[in-house]
């Protein structure tokens, strides 16, 4: 036989034979690829897990940040009240950066009629179903309309929203910071009625400055 016919013959048979190689994968392997066109991370995935990576918590490829630390961008969210008896006192001094427009307040009413009237019911008087149906008790303060709401800080009350307090537990998880003050501007609307004065314009304050220094030591990063 001559060669050029064996090397005829060896392409026809040997070509589909590497195609079929080459398509065959197993776990996080494709099989020979022509072109991944960086398809395959060459670098380590965030959560992956290694053994090598002992010194991380769970072995986590990525490392935590500093205690303290604040994302970009994420300043004016920045919380740094603690969750103890003392910074719930504290908390009456924190302020409100988010003006009570028509517009915030609006969409407060919004995310109040998703997360919180299940509980508290749609006008406030703590007759949602679930006060209703007796499988939680209802707050000691009858309605939003008392006295207890229309007195309470606005800064209590983000500081309950963050954290929790009693059978309520943490909407930190549900409700950005932004969105926390407008659920709390419209809280002070059902509270108020007509009373309730709105603001106007997008004005924020700085809320930092307002905060005991003696309860700024102990930082909160996740909230």
């Amino acid at each position: 036989m001559k060669l050029n016919t064996i090397l005829k013959y060896s392409l026809v048979l040997g070509l589909p034979a590497f195609s079929m190689v080459s398509c065959v994968s197993s776990g996080d392997n494709p099989g020979i690829e022509y072109a991944p066109n960086m398809y395959i991370s060459q670098a380590y995935e965030p959560f992956s897990q290694d053994k090598y990576f002992d010194n991380n918590p769970y072995g986590m490829t990525m490392r935590l940040p500093v205690k303290g630390t604040v994302a970009r961008g994420q300043a004016t969210f920045y919380y740094p009240i603690a969750n103890t008896g003392e910074g719930y006192a504290a908390s009456a001094a924190y302020t409100s950066w988010v003006p009570a427009t028509k517009e915030n307040v609006a969409e407060g009413e919004r995310l109040y009629n998703i997360y919180c009237w299940h509980c508290h019911g749609k006008g406030g008087k703590n007759d949602g179903p679930i006060f209703k149906s007796k499988k939680l008790p209802a707050p000691s303060w009858p309605n939003y309309q008392g006295d207890y709401i229309k007195n309470l800080p606005e800064g209590t009350a983000y500081h309950t929203i963050t954290y929790g307090k009693g059978l309520m537990g943490s909407h930190a998880f549900m409700l950005n910071p932004e969105e926390r003050w407008k659920v709390i501007k419209y809280v002070k609307l059902l509270a108020y009625g007509d009373a309730f004065q709105y603001t106007s314009g997008n004005s924020t304050t700085d809320t930092l400055a307002v905060i005991p220094a003696v309860i700024s030591e102990e930082i909160v990063t996740n909230n």
